[in-house]
């Protein structure tokens, strides 16, 4: 309380220096093609995606092999973000709808815009940054909420729909 701004960046840029040195993350980070900035903003996305810490390096990597091949990360937390606040539940973080996906005009809306959104959507963790500088290598290429914050992944989009289908969900 009451410390001067450049105190406060001082030590959030010495805590981050403590906990990922630039060792370890400038190889990874030039591996993965991403900028520093990239890699956290990727990672804002699978901090929101992903509830179940053992999935985080699934899920970066279905994001980074999406980017790779020029797929849209059409993520629903992006979509979220990009709503913002809802007065009428009272929360930042709501549901999202078909409509939403298209209806949603924002660069941060990835059902809209290929890539990256301009930024990070949220704070990540150091497990969500970590799991995107070193991401599972994995076929897959979707995965679907089974609605207990775990996932179903899939390789191709027909055994995504299979996925929906089963779990009795919508696209």
């Amino acid at each position: 309380e009451g410390a001067e701004p450049a105190l406060v960046v001082d030590l959030m840029l010495q805590n981050w220096n403590l906990r990922l040195p630039e060792a370890v993350w400038r190889h990874a980070v030039e591996e993965q093609g991403l900028t520093l900035y990239e890699v956290v903003t990727l990672a804002s996305i699978v901090e929101r995606e992903a509830v179940v810490a053992s999935e985080r390096p699934t899920i970066a990597g279905v994001f980074i092999k999406r980017l790779e091949e020029g797929m849209w990360l059409q993520s629903d937390p992006t979509v979220q973000y990009a709503k913002g606040y809802d007065a009428t539940t009272g929360k930042w973080w709501n549901p999202t709808t078909q409509e939403d996906w298209t209806g949603v005009v924002s660069p941060y809306n990835t059902y809209r815009q290929g890539g990256l959104p301009p930024g990070p959507i949220c704070n990540p963790g150091l497990s969500a940054i970590k799991a995107v500088l070193q991401p599972e290598d994995t076929d897959y290429r979707y995965f679907y909420s089974k609605g207990d914050g775990s996932h179903l992944f899939a390789v191709t989009y027909e055994e995504h729909l299979a996925n929906i289908a089963r779990l009795g969900g919508g696209q």
